[in-house]
Order: C-alpha cells, then structure tokens, then sequence
C-alpha cells in the first residue's frame, strides 16, 4: 500500500459563517457520532471567542493561507505601482517635458531716514527696538504692503499680470489661470513674488519670477516703484502728524490771545480810559500837590492869626481856600476809592481801584496769552525742523537684475518631493491596514 493511501481520509465542514476547516474522517459505523461530537466542539469553541479555522490553520498549515499571503503581497505591489510608480513617473515626465522655464529677478532696498541716528540707539536697533527714531517699523509695512492686495490694486495699467503669468499655456500647473478672484490671484502672486526681510540690517530681498526675463523685471521695477510711493507716503504722514499737534497748539494760543485783546478793547470803550494806571498815578500826584497846597494855605493862617483876628477878610478868605482845597483831595480820593469796607456795592465804573484791579487782571492774561503765543510758534518752528529731518527715502543698492539662464522650477526637487510624499502616503495606508489586520 502506498503512502497516500495510509493518510487519514479527511472532510472539509463549513462554520455559520461560511469558514472551511478540515477534519479527519471517521471510519467504519462511528462517522455520525464523530460528526456530532465535531459540531459541538466547532459550537464551543465559537462561543469561547475562538476561530476554528484558525486553530487548523495553526496546527495544519495549509497552502491557502499561504496563498492568501501571496495574493496580499501582489495587491501592494499593485497599489504602489499604481499610486506611487506610475503618478511619479508622469510627474517627473511633466517636469522634465512641458513644464516651463521661470527667469528671476532679483531687487534689493531699505528703509532708512535723513535723521542721524545717535550712537546710543544703535544697541537699540541691533537688538530690535529701535527707539522712535527706528525705521524697522516702516520696513515691516513695506515688507507687508507688497505681500497684500493693496499693491496688487495699485500696480501700473501697463502691467497686466493675467497676460504675464499666462505666456505659456501649456505649462497649465504653474499657469496663473484667467478670471480669477481677488484672492487666487493674491495667492499666486505670493507664490511668484517672494519677499524677505532682513531685521538686522533692515534690507528688503524682493525674487519676482515669470516666464520671461524682461516679465521679471518690469514686475520688479513696478515693485520698487510702489514701495517708493508708500514710503514718501509715510514719510509725508509722519511729517503731518508731527506738525498737526504744534499747529493746534498755536490756534489755541492765538485764539486765547484774540479773546483776551477782545475783552481788553470792551474794558476800555466801556471805561473811555486807555490805561487806568497812568490815571491813578495823576490822581495821586493832584492828591500831593493838593495836600501841599492846603498845608501852605494853613501854615499861613497860623502866621496871620498871630497878629489878625478870625473874623478879618484875609483870615476868612484862608478858611475858605482851605476848605475848598479839602473838598477837592476828598473829590479826587473818591475816585479812587470809597473808603467804605470791601463788601460795599460800589459803580465799577466811577472807582478808579477797581477799574485798575480790572485792567491789572486783564494786562496780566494778555501778557501770558501772549507768550504763550510766542512759544507755540517757536516750537511749531522746532516741530517743522524735526519733521524735515525725520524724512524717509527707500535706499535701493540692488536694482532689478535680468536672468540669463533660468532657475526655476527645480524639476529634480519637485519629483523627487512628489515622490517621496506618494510613497509616504502609500506607507501609511500599508500599515493602517496591517494594524487593523492584527487587531481583528
């Protein structure tokens, strides 16, 4: 008998769930119990959480998992050909063969201003700050302003970028498109125009690239000139700003001046005196002389009484010179005064004190309002100086350069990148379904 024929015969049984397991068959008038006794074993060893067939597949290895190894194997040789091989290859077929050349052009500029800058700002500079009179701030804005859509709303007519960037219409990957919104448009213009900045030094790189030299440069120029006109911009605003408080603070001072004048021209139409001092130091002179006066009318009735009596002419005629001389001091002291307690309700107007303490009040508030007037102007003269001296200029020592040879696109980099990130994603997908193969 031969060595096949001495094998156990054997039968193939299927679970519920349609699984195939081989088991050894039964000889003689014992093959229904042995089926019976199998299928329990089959029912317990499901309920147990346990897969029969993969419990053969241990203890018999068959040639199906082998196969199903096999067959696995072939599919992910597949997949990579299919998702990482054949698009890499179009790929680099595409960059090697339709994809255009793109010529750069290269400018360079900073932001700088006419105000020497102390020696003790430039720490401040080197370390970022920069102080008030740093001009990094501005390059900031300038750097900002040709990345945004502003600049490309304020380019040239003549520059039609839609036609620049669309010169070679084959090249449909790194094309511009046509009627594109605002936003894709700003995008690509960011993809096309790489910007720099350098903070140490305060230089701005600007790289334009497009699919002729002559493109590259009239971008570029186009560029510089409007970081031009924004940094005179700025500078002009600057300048504004610096006067606008000093010139606000002269219209204030001369508006204080004015009012006070005003009031001044009132005091004197309504007292018809030009200057109440003059007429209180008259006063006070006529109030001397009369004094004087009186005293010698006095001491020469004193002289006569010694040998006149009262009721003689020349006496009598004394008496009433020095009463009249009396009637006049108290006269011309009333208009300087009442004499009365400071409460009293007097006329302003016939009181030569208070008009003085009026016109004292008012020379005084004139005096101030007029220097004041007088340093505003100074300062607003200091204040233009200042602002002339804080000038910006945009500083270009690279001017547009024109290629000769072109740099771009990096065809080997692109395919190579291409690739490696195919591959990549292939990797991760192979694993995803190993760890959820192990897990299940």
């Amino acid at each position: 008998m031969s060595s096949a024929n001495k094998l156990p015969e054997t039968e193939e049984k299927l679970d519920s769930k349609g699984a195939v397991f081989t088991l050894p068959a039964k000889k003689g008038g014992s093959a229904a119990k042995s089926r019976e006794r199998d299928g329990k074993l089959v029912t317990r060893l499901r309920k147990s959480g346990l897969d029969p067939q993969k419990l053969l597949d241990l203890a018999l290895p068959s040639t199906t998992a082998k196969s199903v190894t096999k067959l696995r194997h072939r599919l992910m040789l597949v997949g990579f050909f299919l998702f990482v091989a054949l698009p890499s290859v179009a790929f680099s077929a595409y960059m090697f063969l339709w994809a255009s050349d793109q010529y750069h052009s290269t400018t360079a500029f900073a932001v700088r201003s006419s105000n020497p800058v102390a020696a003790t700002e430039i720490l401040g500079m080197v370390m970022g700050g920069g102080g008030s009179e740093s001009t990094t701030s501005n390059s900031y804005i300038v750097a900002d302003y040709i990345q945004s859509q502003a600049i490309l709303e304020d380019l040239p007519e003549d520059i039609d970028l839609e036609a620049i960037f669309n010169r070679e219409s084959s090249d449909f990957l790194f094309s511009m498109g046509s009627d594109l919104p605002i936003e894709d448009r700003l995008k690509y213009w960011n993809d096309m125009v790489d910007v720099s900045f350098d903070a140490t030094s305060s230089v701005i790189y600007i790289e334009v690239r497009s699919f002729r030299p002559e493109d590259s440069v009239k971008i570029a120029e186009a560029v510089l000139e409007r970081s031009e006109i924004l940094v005179n911009n700025l500078s002009e605003s600057n300048r504004r700003q610096t006067l606008r408080y000093a010139e606000e603070a002269v219209a204030r001072a001369e508006a204080r001046l004015k009012a006070i004048r005003k009031q001044m021209l009132a005091y004197r139409q309504e007292t018809q005196e030009v200057d109440p001092e003059a007429n209180a130091q008259i006063a006070a002179e006529m109030i001397s002389g009369l004094d004087k006066e009186r005293a010698s009318r006095e001491a020469e009735k004193a002289t006569l009484m010694g040998y006149l009596d009262e009721n003689s002419p020349r006496i009598r005629m004394l008496d009433q010179q020095i009463a009249s001389l009396e009637g006049e001091i108290a006269t011309v002291r009333k208009r300087l005064g009442t004499g009365g307690s400071a409460g009293e309700t007097v006329d302003r107007r016939n009181n030569l004190s208070l008009r003085l303490a009026d016109y004292s009040e008012l020379t005084v508030e004139e005096e101030f309002a007029q220097e004041l007037y007088v340093t505003s102007l100074a300062s607003l003269e200091r204040a233009r100086q200042e602002a002339d001296n804080k000038s910006l200029y945009l500083a270009t020592f690279i001017q547009p350069t024109i290629s000769e040879d072109a740099q771009y696109p990096g065809r080997l980099l692109y395919s190579l990148a291409f690739f490696l990130v195919s591959a990549g994603l292939w990797s991760v997908v192979v694993l995803l379904y190993y760890n959820v193969r192990d897990r299940t």
